[in-house]
């Protein structure tokens, strides 16, 4: 076709001699093709070539050029013509009604057209007011766009880096979600507590306030501080109900100077710390333990004590060892032992019944808890703020460690990525969907007389901030409670898995019904009686065949097997001595 073309019918011929499947006739067809089609060009060529008719102006320049450039196409002969109505959207918006004018003042017949320049200058002025409006919504929506996409690149990097990131690059982020939290509550609970309890006092005061009566609805108030609050109960309701908000506030804030000096600040530190670091052990279950031993309950209760008093005072040291001084250390966890002796020995399970065990534990489980609560407030009292910050975030890094080691590397860090991921991608899907209602509402801005775009880049960084925060409080409060899940969730499997591989040395292979709940057991091939003729294919009985050799494999195959054989052997070599 490119040879027909440039008009080389031979090098065409030459083509079809050398190519197999390629017909002289079709070469007839081409130059038949080819020769129509050039006597229609002339025909329009001589017509004056494409006549391109518009019945409106589009409102951008561009798509009327694109619409002109059809005429003319490499130097082709054409033309272009465009009619235009008053009614048109472009008219109407844009200089009808100064046309109007002009064409009544020169009182002209219907039937004329007005083929004026003056009407092209005022289209082509309204195309570009269009053209600059339309930019600006580009460039509007570009601006918005541009901050979530910073925020996008920012987080979808910090991504990949925990991804591809190796044991140190883990260790960091995690060093760096508990460093944030334990700095936060420490210096929420210890240095800024009065501001601290304010500043809650007034988010919960201005929450439940009317705005149309300043009304405070006092029951939701209460109930919000009562955690932060203990000495809340012992006020007059009828008494706060009578005060504006603002007196509220100085009423219920002055009772974190109580917190203070009672020590309550340090519980609250205490159980706020508790909740994602596992500062002691938990307290043993003896009614449990002892209720299945009918006799030597004395020896077990002292076993029991001395295995959790020894775990106790193991994070004891661990947690102050290097922080307090020794007298310090000795005067506080004597105190502690005494109390936990003391609850060790008063608790008798001698001749009780389930009743007096299940009483008898729970008394025991409050005297302990309270006197480890005792033992760590009374650490934590011990240190400045500084060392106490940096004996947690020690004693983090040590039980993660110890986590490590349990675990094995590969497992440890495969959850690890898991639990960073998790958070980001939970925080970063709530953020977007508060974004989008922060894109919708900011336009409001405007009634107050501020820039939407501006108030929207300001909130969106606090925002951002807010949700970076939350991303390593959840890290923190989840990383030692998933850690403890997953190494149940594997111990389960391998404990299934070790079922499974017995089960299918021993001819048993585990089905997973079709329903989907629960499995069942079946033979890896159908069972085989005694007197039934052997699979073999022999003729003869099975027993008389392989049931011997088959036996003999599944004994063989089985745990212990070889064990249990050597040990039978051995009894019998003494038997006949």
């Amino acid at each position: 076709i490119r040879a027909v073309a440039n008009d080389e019918v031979e090098e065409a011929r030459e083509v079809i001699s050398q190519v197999p499947g390629l017909e002289e006739a079709q070469l007839e067809r081409i130059l038949g093709i080819f020769k129509d089609t050039q006597e229609v060009s002339h025909q329009v060529r001589q017509a004056g070539g494409l006549h391109v008719v518009g019945s409106e102006r589009h409102e951008s320049r561009r798509i009327d050029n694109q619409l002109r450039g059809r005429a003319a196409r490499q130097g082709d002969p054409g033309s272009s013509r465009f009619f235009l109505s008053f009614e048109d959207e472009l008219m109407l918006r844009f200089g009808g009604e100064r046309l109007k004018r002009f064409t009544n003042s020169n009182i002209l017949p219907d039937d004329v057209p007005i083929d004026f320049a003056m009407v092209g200058r005022i289209i082509e002025s309204a195309q570009e007011r269009i053209e600059g409006y339309n930019f600006d919504i580009r460039k509007n929506v570009v601006e918005y766009d541009d901050v979530m996409d910073k925020q996008r690149k920012a987080v979808y990097a910090e991504r990949k880096q925990i991804v591809m990131g190796n044991t140190d690059a883990l260790d960091e982020k995690i060093d760096q979600a508990f460093a944030q939290n334990i700095s936060e509550l420490v210096h929420n609970y210890r240095e800024n507590y009065v501001g601290f309890i304010r500043a809650e006092v007034e988010r919960a005061v201005m929450q439940f306030t009317t705005d149309a009566t300043d009304e405070v609805l006092l029951p939701p108030v209460l109930r919000r501080l009562r955690g932060f609050l203990p000495g809340i109960a012992e006020l007059d309701p009828d008494e706060l109900a009578e005060l504006r908000p603002d007196r509220l506030i100085e009423r219920l804030s002055k009772l974190a100077h109580e917190n203070i000096e009672d020590g309550t600040n340090l519980y609250q530190l205490l159980r706020a710390t508790s909740r994602f670091i596992p500062l002691m052990p938990s307290v043993p279950n003896i009614a449990v333990q002892l209720a299945s031993r009918r006799s030597g309950h004395l020896q077990a209760k002292e076993n029991i004590k001395l295995e959790f008093v020894t775990g106790v005072r193991a994070v004891f040291d661990k947690f102050l060892s290097n922080f307090a001084e020794d007298a310090d250390l000795e005067s506080i966890w004597q105190h502690a032992e005494n109390q936990i002796d003391q609850a060790f020995a008063e608790f008798n399970a001698e001749r009780q019944s389930s009743e007096g065990l299940r009483r008898q534990q729970e008394e025991f489980r409050q005297t302990v808890a309270g006197a480890l609560n005792d033992l760590l407030q009374d650490s934590l009292s011990a240190l400045p703020s500084d060392s106490l910050v940096e004996a947690l975030q020690t004693y983090v890094a040590s039980e993660r460690e110890v986590w490590r080691e349990r675990m094995g590397e590969e497992k440890f860090q495969r959850i690890q990525r898991l639990i960073l991921l998790t958070a980001i991608d939970r925080e970063w899907q709530d953020y977007l969907t508060a974004m989008d209602d922060l894109r919708r509402e900011i336009r409001l801005e405007a009634v107050a007389q501020r820039d939407p775009k501006v108030e929207y880049k300001r909130r969106s960084f606090q925002m951002f901030q807010n949700m970076r925060a939350n991303i390593d409080e959840a890290v923190a409060q989840r990383y030692f409670v998933d850690l403890q899940n997953h190494q149940t969730v594997l111990a389960r499997e391998e404990s299934f898995a070790a079922v499974r591989e017995q089960l299918s040395q021993a001819g048993y292979q585990v089905v997973q019904r079709q329903n989907g709940k629960g499995a069942e057991l079946r033979r890896d091939a159908p069972k085989v009686g005694r007197n039934d003729p052997c699979p073999c294919g022999s003729g003869k009985k099975y027993k008389h065949c392989h049931m011997k050799q088959d036996e003999a494999a599944r004994r063989g195959r089985a745990p212990g097997a070889a064990g249990r054989q050597k040990a039978a052997t051995g009894k019998k070599k003494g038997r006949r001595k």
